[in-house]
């Protein structure tokens, strides 16, 4: 005789369709929840097992594994606003996005990284993973490169960083942006490398250098990017592939494709980061067509780009690409997690796993999106969340980032087509 009707589970989701492409689940089956962890997984769970029931079941509602976005800027609080690069609320755009895990990609430096631990993952719902920026003043005054000396990078200042904050900082990140990339961006990669390896922590390497074409040879970055992609290692990220900039891979891709595909093979994550200004609709399509598919879709996300888009939004672009639901699914899930070495924590749909999950349903229509050339394209799909679930603890959405709400914009009579 089965124990569920007197089995007492915290939360029920129930009739969703699972889609956990980690794990190859795709199909309609129950979810109970007991003590912030998943405890069952299976079909027809007694809606009188669970104190509280939720209806998942619908025309294009799905129950993924909790969403994971790992380049975002969650510096919230620690850059002044109005001078440096303005975080955002991390619930604002975890939590009631339906993301449950976020990994800020560098938004400050060592001067004042200690707000993370002091301040905002004690006081965000989301999972906060902070990554340091190599640049020790990096984002916190009005310029957007991070390293303008360097001096600027301080081994012994985060080396006291690192032994006082035990595991608050998890990752590297290094920018390849501005002028001194071009005239030395050997030594500052080897530079960053050499503090990451020093600790033992993932290196994160941005691509394409947004103001390069304000500058007389922005050419000059193609070297540094090539020595930073044969510098990574496995467990490293590559971010911005699809980037229009120069700098990004595309920039020489007979140079730069056999250094990426070796790259891959050593275990480095390729990693999309879109953001305002580094997605190129026309690089995306051209790297599916070469089979060089990102690894995993992150947002990229500061406080001005908020009104712009979501991580979902960023995952209905790579529909408009080509891609399936299941692909861009498991790129923010399982790949996700792989990528931040919490593949056997995160990013799967399993009894005795955290119970971290996100309700969305996929919308057919007829949508336009803008890349950042203000190139205008078209897909046939868009996502919204439903509910999250964080740790056990349900979430509801916020209104959305549109005016409108969470769907991108529909298609205007005056876009250009795709």
């Amino acid at each position: 005789m089965s124990d569920d009707p007197v089995t007492r589970y915290d939360l029920l989701i129930k009739g969703g369709r699972v889609l956990d492409p980690g794990q190859e689940l795709d199909g309609v089956m129950d979810i109970a929840v007991t003590g912030g962890r998943i405890t069952k997984v299976g079909g027809n769970i007694p809606a009188d097992s669970a104190r509280r029931v939720i209806d998942a079941s619908g025309p294009g509602r799905y129950v993924v594994p909790g969403l994971i976005d790992i380049h975002t800027h969650v510096a919230h609080g620690a850059i002044t606003p109005g001078v440096g690069m303005e975080g955002c609320d991390p619930d604002a755009i975890g939590v009631r996005s339906g993301v449950t895990t976020l990994v800020d990609a560098g938004s400050v430096g060592v001067a004042n990284i200690g707000v993370f631990s002091a301040y905002i993952q004690p006081n965000a719902r989301t999972r906060v993973v902070p990554y340091l920026n190599i640049g020790s003043y990096a984002h916190t005054m009005p310029t957007m490169i991070d390293v303008n000396d360097l001096a600027e990078i301080d081994p012994v200042a985060i080396a006291k960083c690192v032994a006082a904050n035990p595991g608050l900082v998890q990752g590297i990140k290094l920018r390849l942006v501005g002028p001194l990339v071009a005239t030395h961006g050997k030594d500052i990669v080897s530079a960053t490398k050499a503090v990451a390896r020093e600790h033992g922590l993932p290196l994160m390497v941005h691509i394409g250098d947004l103001s390069a074409r304000r500058r007389p040879d922005p050419h000059l970055l193609e070297p540094a990017t090539r020595f930073a992609i044969e510098q990574l290692d496995a467990g490293d990220i590559l971010t911005h592939l699809c980037t229009p900039n120069h700098g990004g891979v595309m920039d020489a891709a007979d140079r730069m494709m056999p250094a990426l595909l070796a790259a891959r093979e050593r275990g480095i994550t390729l990693d999309s980061a879109l953001g305002r200004g580094n997605f190129g609709y026309r690089v995306a399509s051209e790297q599916r067509a070469l089979g060089l598919l990102p690894d995993t879709i992150s947002s990229d996300l500061t406080a001005a780009g908020e009104t712009f888009h979501s991580l979902l939004e960023c995952m209905a672009k790579f529909m408009a690409v080509g891609y399936s639901l299941s692909e861009v699914v498991r790129m923010t899930t399982a790949n996700a997690a792989r990528a931040i070495g919490a593949e056997h924590e995160l990013g799967a749909i399993a009894a005795g796993r955290e119970a971290d999950l996100t309700v969305l349903d996929l919308v057919e229509g007829d949508f336009e999106f803008v890349d950042t050339k203000q190139e205008v394209f078209h897909g046939g799909f868009g996502l919204r969340p439903v509910q999250t679930v964080r740790a056990g603890e349900l979430i509801a959405p916020s209104w959305g980032t549109h005016p409108w709400g969470w769907l991108p914009a529909p298609r205007s009579t005056s876009g250009a087509a795709s």
